[in-house]
């Protein structure tokens, strides 16, 4: 396995983009590196036109040319944005990758804007649709100052975490790939601790709390003690902080399984005595 890693920030400094890549190198015949080259860049234009046209959470295709090797590959925005910031983060980062060299068969950009990613887009020379890798390490960052009282603090971090992995495996979300948790820190009278995971939808539950389970054994490494911070892996990420930075989507989640359950079951009951 290869990979490295690539930071690029724009004149304006408004995001970055970090490219990292797996895989083989491409460069080692030129009949086949020319074709995925070109295989490759009519993936991005076919990612960047779906976003732009028909604005959705994940999408996965392959590129149409019949010269080998094909090209597979997907888009993963973060489920709480608006359809136009998703659609401007797959533009970015197509953009940004169409730019570099395609010298490896498996690579990963990511946006982020201000400590805040929000899109992975993803090629590579095999279908990985349905597949769950591990290792796929792409981006962490830690987010605000250190906490005044880490103890608790992290504790609540870490069991609001752990229960959340749990219900990932579990399928016990409002959304199939997709959930958020606002919790109170213990001991505080107004300190709250927002958090945001995501898998993409194309994995199993099983597979989305192993995902979580190996960004939750990083979130040390990166933001140990820190207000905030976020782990991105190849399937899934994570991202929490004491302040709120949820989109639309968090106003918007269907309920839970068991209030369905709960209504349809008083629904049935007044049916039935009024029969």
């Amino acid at each position: 396995m290869f990979s490295f890693y690539n930071r690029d920030t724009s004149a304006e400094d408004l995001h970055s983009f970090n490219r990292v890549c797996y895989g083989i190198s491409t460069t080692s015949n030129s009949s086949t590196y020319n074709n995925f080259k070109t295989n490759v860049y009519s993936l991005i234009s076919m990612l960047a036109s779906k976003s732009s046209s028909s604005p959705s959470i994940f999408y996965n295709t392959s590129s149409a040319a019949e010269i080998y090797p094909r090209a597979y590959g997907s888009y993963l925005c973060r489920g709480d944005l608006k359809e136009q910031v998703c659609q401007k983060c797959v533009s970015d980062v197509t953009g940004f990758l169409s730019r570099a060299d395609i010298t490896n068969s498996d690579c990963y950009g990511t946006g982020v804007y201000y400590n805040d990613p929000q899109c992975i887009v993803h090629y590579a020379n095999r279908s990985t649709f349905d597949v769950y890798e591990k290792g796929r390490s792409l981006d962490s960052d830690s987010i605000g100052e250190k906490v005044t009282d880490y103890n608790n603090y992290n504790e609540k971090l870490s069991s609001t975490i752990q229960g959340l992995i749990r219900e990932a495996e579990l399928g016990n979300w409002t959304q199939p790939n997709f959930e958020t948790r606002v919790v109170d820190v213990k001991g505080s009278n107004d300190e709250k601790i927002y958090v945001l995971v995501q898998c993409t939808p194309d994995i199993t539950a099983s597979n989305c709390s192993n995902c979580l389970g190996e960004l939750y054994s990083r979130l040390p490494h990166c933001c140990n003690g820190t207000q905030g911070g976020y782990v991105a892996y190849g399937n899934c990420l994570i991202k929490y902080n004491n302040q709120s930075f949820f989109g639309r989507a968090y106003h918007s989640f269907l309920p839970k399984l068991w209030h369905v359950t709960l209504v349809l079951i008083v629904t049935l009951y007044i049916v039935f005595m009024e029969c």
